[in-house]
């Protein structure tokens, strides 16, 4: 029975690490940008060092998950990542390889570089790479052990350190880490300090790139007149997809110029070029941009106004038509209401009706 247990243990985490490993080929697959680590810990004080790995093949690339040796069912932390194939390379063992990066190696053991492999990995760092971060003033020994290898996953060099110290910062082995492990290139930074954000905050250097805050929509966001932006703004921007595209469409559609704050809250809510166009089709063009924000947040839509005017009211105000959904106004409830003797043609009245349960 212990046996049998054990194996059917065994092959829950083998299907649980393929069944992600898998996803991790998916996202490297569909996505246009180098960052392919997904990093993720569920006890921050598991020992991240050892551990199990298991491996598959995508073409040139290998994709490598690492979790907990020791609890595979409930993992206390489940790395993916996909590196090169050639920059695995033999450790003198037939059965073992490894990746060896300037901060540190990590070592593979129990299978070999073939389609499905798996086994144990160690990791360790390279003393000399912590003696030149310490004398950079990177201390090494910060709280949050993870940081190290987040700045090897993400292959941080003494080069890359160097860089961003004649970019004028002074990072911690923390932004390191986050900059490493979302593949921050120098070249990202150097281009950001010949923009109005030149000495951006690390932090918020690394948010943009997590958020694909390039150079050329900075530069697309000026052309639309947002080129004044804080950089919490930009951020935003990026969350909700405001594109320059978006930014046009509104323009044309008569939302020039809108407070920036406003833009994003359009985004927020799913305020489509197509959604209004289709409130003025139903005759409710022109609105303010903070009642077209009630519109969306209430769910007024084309359809809703069309099924009201069918009951033969007259046409109601925009604030009116927000009141109605708010209140849960339907056009049977009018319907029902003509139907018992009610004649009169304002929607307030029969908003009036619903709020007394009439």
């Amino acid at each position: 029975m212990q046996v049998t247990n054990r194996l059917l243990s065994f092959s829950a985490a083998f299907l649980f690490c393929m069944g992600q490993t898998v996803i991790a080929q998916k996202q490297l697959q569909q996505q246009t940008v180098t960052n392919h680590i997904n990093f993720s810990t569920f006890n921050h004080k598991s020992d991240i060092s050892t551990g199990y790995w298991f491996m598959t093949l995508e073409n040139s690339m290998a994709c490598i998950q690492l979790m907990d040796a020791k609890n595979r069912n409930t993992p206390s932390f489940n790395i993916n990542f996909c590196v090169p194939k050639g920059d695995l390379k033999s450790g003198g063992d037939a059965s073992g390889f490894e990746l060896v990066r300037e901060s540190g190696s990590l070592r593979f053991t129990g299978g070999r570089l073939g389609s499905k492999e798996s086994g144990d990995f160690t990791f360790s760092r390279n003393n000399d790479f912590e003696n030149f971060l310490q004398k950079e003033g990177v201390q090494t020994d910060e709280g949050d052990r993870y940081y190290y290898f987040k700045l090897f996953l993400g292959d941080v060099t003494k080069a890359y350190v160097s860089g961003l110290k004649k970019e004028g910062y002074s990072p911690t082995l923390r932004e390191l880490g986050k900059l490493g492990i979302h593949q921050v290139g120098l070249d990202y930074i150097k281009a950001l300090s010949a923009t109005q954000y030149k000495g951006l905050e690390l932090q918020m250097v690394y948010k943009f790139a997590i958020h694909d805050v390039s150079i050329a929509y900075l530069n697309e966001l000026k052309a639309a007149g947002y080129g004044d932006l804080e950089a919490g703004m930009v951020k935003k921007f990026a969350i909700h997809n405001v594109g320059i595209d978006y930014i046009n469409g509104l323009s044309k559609l008569g939302y020039r110029n809108l407070d920036p704050n406003m833009l994003k809250n359009f985004a927020v809510h799913g305020i489509s070029l197509k959604y209004i166009e289709q409130l003025a089709n139903a005759g409710y063009d022109n609105l303010e941009p903070s009642m077209l924000k009630k519109f969306a947040i209430h769910g007024v839509s084309a359809d809703y106004i069309e099924s009201l005017k069918k009951t033969g009211i007259a046409n109601p105000d925009a604030n009116t038509i927000k009141k109605a959904k708010i209140h849960g106004v339907k056009a049977r409830d009018i319907e029902r209401a003509m139907a018992q003797g009610n004649d009169s043609k304002s929607l307030s009245h029969y908003i009036r009706l619903k709020i007394h349960g009439k």
